[in-house]
């Protein structure tokens, strides 16, 4: 029995369409070990030691000790804090506002498919010339700014405003990352089949009784696609608030616009204390494993 399972298990991984996988495959392997793997680990490495660009020579393993320099600093904390704001608002405002737009572009309207394409469009232009160009809508007495004095706003230059910069930022980056989602979402509802919207209607459900009752709840597993994809970029924002900053340091004005990423760039490149950068980028790859373990773990709940 034992002989022809092994004799079934090679017949099978012998066919020609796994040696084309392994083949596709293996440069994208080969890339991802490169680029990111060995990276990863040189930086874990990193953290446990006081290392500088400019004085490679005095390098020296100190333990846990940026870690701890690390939450005693109050511009991490300050950092780690936007950082998570950021992530809340930003996941749960892609998450709704994609979902809505999907759901009104897979009906039978005229046009969808130049919508799907606009709305896809920002995703591909470059997150430092939508900044830009957000920056003007939001100077004093701009278009945008005009438009959020409606709503009790101040009429005052977001981006160097410690009140609205972090908001400019969360405005820019949800603008431009809907179109990605709406696809994801758009593809969900796509294997939704059309007989159990039948079934609905002849039960008598209105349309919005059945986005719901049918298509959220069979779009359960894109929702949780979306959050753990929204979750991870959320957490790695760094072109928008480069691009507010300007020839300021990350994070200006005075540190509104601060996350992790930057704190770490920061005391990376700009402070050349690659040691202390390479813990608060270890401390990033911590939370975010671990919110994707509670994100998979509330989604085997929820089968």
């Amino acid at each position: 029995m034992e002989n022809k399972k092994k004799r079934r298990y090679r017949e099978k991984y012998k066919k020609p369409e796994v040696l084309t996988a392994v083949c596709f495959l293996l440069p994208a392997v080969f890339m991802w070990i490169y680029w990111f793997f060995i990276p990863a680990v040189k930086s874990m490495r990193l953290s446990f030691y006081d290392y500088s660009f400019i004085t490679p020579e005095r390098t020296q393993f100190i333990g846990i000790q940026n870690f701890v320099r690390l939450f005693q600093d109050k511009a991490f904390l300050k950092a780690l804090s936007h950082t998570f704001l950021m992530a809340a608002v930003v996941v749960v405002l892609i998450a709704v506002i994609a979902f809505l737009i999907a759901v009104l572009l897979d009906g039978n309207i005229k046009g969808k498919t130049f919508f799907r394409t606009t709305y896809y469009m920002p995703y591909v232009i470059s997150s430092v010339a939508v900044s830009i160009f957000f920056m003007y809508f939001f100077i004093k007495d701009g278009i945008g700014t005009r438009l959020f004095t409606l709503f009790g706003f101040d009429n005052t230059t977001w981006f160097t405003s410690t009140k609205y910069a972090l908001l400019l930022v969360i405005i820019i980056y949800v603008w431009q990352q809907i179109g990605f989602y709406m696809i994801l979402y758009i593809s969900g509802l796509q294997n939704i089949s059309a007989e159990l919207y039948e079934a609905g209607r002849i039960d008598g459900t209105n349309k919005a009784q059945s986005v719901w009752y049918i298509t959220m709840p069979l779009v359960k597993p894109t929702t949780y696609l979306v959050i753990t994809l929204g979750m991870i970029n959320a957490f790695q924002i760094f072109d928008q608030i480069a691009a507010i900053s300007k020839q300021s340091p990350l994070g200006s004005p005075a540190g509104s616009t601060s996350t992790v990423v930057t704190f770490l760039y920061q005391q990376s490149f700009s402070y050349m204390d690659m040691g202390y950068g390479s813990a608060a980028a270890m401390v990033l790859l911590a939370i975010i494993f671990l919110l994707s373990l509670v994100r998979m773990f509330i989604s085997k709940e929820g089968e």
